[in-house]
């Protein structure tokens, strides 16, 4: 009886091992193929713009076109699948998106479609190369459910810690460059120009020190040009880089034209509100310096120090203890 149940527990462990056998082996071949389709899009792509110049259709045309590549083939039909019908949570997810930098129509199919494929890759990526190597671990069936659950689950969170991180290094690129922008805004308006042509300046002038901050300067520009009322297209701002600066200095525009009062003064006022922030800041970070500093010391400083200062007298000790003497 043992000895069928042995059996049977081998023939079961060896259909396992099959049928894990064959799902890898799907999953890359489908990987390879996804791969090979996006190394090939771009001559997909010359040979349908050489087509349209050849046809005379499409000259016109300045976007960029992307027919064809692995990310409108494959990751946003994917991301279709679980995309929210909802338009609240779409709202929310974009405003996500447009606060970590990406305003494309397609973001959303992407991120949605990068979710569902990091969630199926990853655990892939773990068991591929275990089975070529040939050093599975012999771990319960459970357990090792369990890992490649736990893997899928981080797959499937690993775009949205992304717009997080991303979304925290624009707020502090924004909160670095602004009141640099700030000065220039007010030199403007001092200068004689009016708020719609300091805004184009200042956006202009800062694309290379600060281009994140330039880009929201130009679309705010735009978006005025365009007809759209400054308080709406100054709220639009402050919504998409989320700082505390922007909203205030918002806030500041809108009162300033609704009660009539001057814009310059306002800003210059504000100006010099924000470096006093800025200088408060630096003197904030430098009094948390030390206390950052401490544990390095304490554990990499020190340690090194103590090795250096007391190596050559631990050693005449040792010598003197076991040899005698020391010259």
């Amino acid at each position: 009886m043992e000895t069928l149940n042995t059996l049977f527990g081998l023939i079961d462990i060896q259909n396992q091992t099959v049928t894990i056998q064959i799902l890898v082996f799907l999953s890359t071949t489908l990987l390879l193929y996804g791969v090979f389709l996006w190394l090939t899009s771009g001559d997909q792509d010359i040979k349908r713009r050489l087509r349209e110049i050849q046809e005379g259709t499409g000259l016109t045309s300045r976007e960029t076109h992307k027919e064809g590549t692995f990310q409108v083939r494959w990751i946003q039909p994917i991301g279709d699948i679980i995309l929210p019908k909802d338009d609240w949570t779409q709202s929310q997810v974009k405003k996500k998106l447009v606060r970590a930098g990406f305003r494309s129509e397609r973001a959303i199919r992407t991120y949605y479609g990068l979710k569902i494929l990091l969630a199926v890759l990853l655990p892939v990526l773990i068991i591929v190369p275990l089975i070529i190597i040939g050093t599975i671990p012999v771990i319960e069936q459970t357990t090792a459910i369990a890992s490649l659950v736990i893997v899928a689950i981080v797959g499937y969170y690993l775009p949205s810690l992304y717009l997080y991180s991303r979304a925290k290094a624009r707020r502090e690129e924004f909160s670095e460059g602004f009141p640099d922008a700030m000065d220039m805004l007010v030199v403007c308006v001092e200068a004689g120009l009016g708020l719609d042509a300091a805004i184009q300046r200042v956006g202009k002038e800062m694309a290379l020190s600060h281009p994140e901050l330039a880009i929201e300067f130009n679309i705010l520009s735009l978006e005025l040009r365009a007809g759209k009322g400054r308080a709406e297209a100054l709220r639009a701002l402050a919504e998409r880089t989320d700082v505390d600066q922007v909203k205030n200095l918002v806030a500041l525009l809108i009162q300033a034209e609704h009660f009539g009062t001057s814009i310059a003064t306002a800003l210059r006022d504000h100006a010099s509100e924000m470096r006093l922030m800025r200088i408060q800041f630096a003197k904030e970070k430098a009094a948390k310096l030390p206390v950052k500093m401490l544990f390095p010391i304490i554990f990499f400083i020190f340690p090194a120090l103590f090795i250096v200062v007391l190596s050559p007298a631990v050693l005449r000790i040792y010598i003197a203890i076991i040899g005698g003497t020391v010259n």
